[in-house]
């Protein structure tokens, strides 16, 4: 059973009243931590966000799924059309977009691949900084086609795995109280940066804005996620095992 999960801890005095009944003794039975109060909901939820332990943690996954989902959703609804305005035909432009499409099917399991052997937050800041990096380069290799799609689909697989990578480090930053609306409020804040993106792409376009210009500025806000990243130290650390076996006896012997 998840920490955060409701009427917890109805079910663990449950458990310790079975264990009991079984003559198991609290060395036998490890109960999932209770965490306290997990009725706390609403209003109170929201502001526990921002906690002194939670509020630097809070920012820092709000300001990477923002910049994220921003660089994410830009590559996937503009680049065909700024592929042309850089040189391409419709064709190619098509095509190039079809590229980033493949390399997104490939990014989420190269960052399990590669987080299985490093830390996630490490390979997530080496995915956004890459990114960053081969988003500018991609657009300025139009002139050499070949070069340009297999730019494409790296940049693909590497955003994608950069979103990924963020549904990932989340849930595991907060504590079992705060997770549920931490990762809540989170995606929530990415989908503003998932709408903005567009519009702020056309804006700029219809403002005389270059495609290498806007690619360099969407390099720049997914390099913001990187920075923020890098600041990221969780307080879950180190509260999120299991209780211990003392909390079974505490359970068997609540009624």
């Amino acid at each position: 059973m998840l920490p955060e999960a409701p009427g917890l801890e109805r079910t663990a005095q449950k458990l310790g009243r079975l264990a009991r009944r079984m003559r198991l003794g609290a060395e036998d039975v490890v109960l999932p931590e209770q965490g306290g109060n997990v009725s706390v909901s609403g209003r109170n939820a929201i502001f526990a966000l921002f906690s002194p332990t939670t509020r630097r943690l809070t920012t820092v996954i709000w300001v990477a799924f923002f910049a994220v989902m921003f660089g994410f959703y830009f590559v996937n609804s503009w680049t065909p059309k700024l592929l042309v305005t850089a040189g391409m035909t419709e064709s190619q432009g098509v095509v190039g977009g079809l590229m980033l499409t493949l390399g997104g099917t490939f990014g989420s399991l190269l960052f399990g691949v590669l987080s299985a052997k490093w830390a996630a937050r490490k390979v997530l800041i080496a995915f956004t900084v890459l990114s960053s990096v081969l988003m500018v380069v991609f657009i300025a290799a139009v002139g050499i086609l070949a070069l340009a799609f297999v730019l494409g689909v790296l940049v693909g697989t590497l955003i994608n795995g950069c979103v990924a990578g963020l549904y990932t480090l989340a849930p595991a930053s907060y504590i079992p109280l705060s997770r549920g609306t931490g990762v809540g409020w989170a995606i929530g804040i990415g989908r503003f940066g998932a709408i903005l993106a567009p519009l702020a792409a056309g804006t700029l376009l219809d403002a005389s804005w270059t495609a290498g210009q806007l690619y360099l500025g969407v390099g720049v806000v997914v390099l913001v996620a990187a920075a923020a990243l890098a600041l990221l130290r969780s307080p879950g650390a180190g509260s999120q095992q299991p209780a211990p076996a003392e909390a079974a006896a505490q359970a068997a012997k609540a009624e």
